[in-house]
This record gives structure tokens, sequence and C-alpha cells, in this order.
């Protein structure tokens, strides 16, 4: 788990978060310059819901997910995980959990950078740091139900990427932001969901507050996308 760890924050794919980074700083850091200073809160609420819990969420899990377990079946890496002496389940669960928890440092990260772009200028006291708290939070429960999709895509196909395009730019993208029951029916509108609980700022303050049947179904699609993938990551067969 720790050597997938550093190989997920270390690879060249961290030039892609650097870029995002960087995307994301300049955006909110011109947004504060054109937002009055009574509208800070709600302003910064909302571009970062926007850009990072709608938008670079679902995208960065879907580049690093569809490629932590497929890039090792590829270049044959994969052989020592499947010959030691444990059970794949378990190592399954490991290589979700070091996807998980790099996720987390990732988007957190990235949260960061649009947090002091945004409310260096507007001020980062009272309930401005609440607002990075809430997010971070809403990050790491994104980062564990993406990983639990997107790694389950890298043992049910082999060009796992197509699967996470569609995902992440339709079904969450598009279809989240339907209008109608439809957009219920994604990873986001669970998380946002979650949000409205935590955060009084922004259009989150008003979208839909989580109940108990939220956490619960949210917990249900990671532990069937779990256990649906370590069964056949136990049973596959890897060239």
């Amino acid at each position: 788990m720790k050597y997938s760890v550093k190989k997920v924050l270390f690879n060249k794919q961290w030039i892609i978060t650097l870029l995002i980074m960087i995307f994301i700083g300049s955006i909110m850091g011109y947004a504060a310059t054109q937002i009055d200073s009574v509208d800070r809160l709600d302003a910064g609420t909302e571009l970062m819901d926007m850009l990072i819990l709608s938008f670079i969420m679902p995208v960065i899990a879907m580049i690093y997910g569809a490629s932590l377990l497929r890039n090792e079946i590829e270049d044959k890496s994969i052989t020592q995980v499947i010959t030691a002496p444990l059970d794949r389940a378990i190592s399954y669960l490991a290589y979700y959990l070091s996807l998980a928890v790099s996720l987390s440092i990732i988007l957190s990260a990235i949260c960061l950078v649009g947090w002091l772009a945004f409310f260096g200028q507007q001020g980062m006291g009272g309930d401005a740091a609440g607002i990075l708290g809430a997010m971070i939070v809403l990050c790491i429960i994104g980062s564990l139900a993406y990983s639990a999709m997107f790694i389950l895509t890298s043992v049910l196909f082999k060009r796992p990427i197509y699967f996470g395009l569609f995902f992440a730019f339709i079904w969450e993208g598009f279809i989240g932001s339907a209008g109608g029951a439809i957009g219920k029916y994604t990873i986001k509108h669970f998380v946002r969901s979650i949000g409205s609980t935590m955060i009084d700022y922004g259009s989150l303050s008003s979208y839909t507050e989580a109940t108990a049947g939220t956490y619960a179904t949210l917990l249900m699609v990671i532990v069937i996308c779990l256990g649906l993938g370590a069964m056949i990551f136990r049973e596959k067969e890897f060239p």
C-alpha cells in the first residue's frame, strides 16, 4: 500500500495535478479581485463547489483510478502481487486504500491552493477556515467513493480509460448537472448532499440535505464496488 501511494503521488501524472493546481489558483485568484468582500463566503464556496467538487474531483479520480491497476497489469508487475502468499482480495483492498489515500492528498492540496488564492485576498478568518475544512472532508468522502468505482473498472475493462471518460464527463458532469431525478444517481449528488449539511454558503446551502439514506446508499455503493472488484481480481487470469 505504501509503495502504491508513492507510485501514484510521484509518477509522471503529478504534472497534470500541478497544471490543475495552477488553473484552479488562477481562476480563484482572479475571481477574488472581482468579488465584493461582502459576498466573499458565498462566492468562494460557489467556486470551490463548481470547480473542485463538481468537475476536478471526478476527473482526477478517473485519471489516477483508471490507470493504477491497469498499468501494473500491462507491464506485468502485477505478477509479484498475484503470486505472493496473500489472498488477492486483501491485495485488492490495499490497492483501493492506496488510491483513496492518494486522491485525498491530491484533492486536499488542490482545495488548499484554490482556497488560499481566493481567501488570501478576501480574508481567511472566521467561517472561511470552516469552508476549507468542510471541502477537504468532502474531497475525502468523494475519494473513497470514486476510488471504489474506478479501481473496479481496471479489472473489468481492458481499456478502463474509456469508461472513465464517460463516467467523469458524461454521467457525473452532464447527467449530474441535469435537472430532475436522474441527477440524484451520481456520486457527485451524494457528496454535495453531505456538503449541504456542513456548509451554509453558496448553492450548497440550499442543496438537498443528506439523510441517513444518503449515507447508507453511498456506503452501499462503495461496499458493492469493492466486493465485486475483489471477487473479480481473485478469480481473474492475468497474462
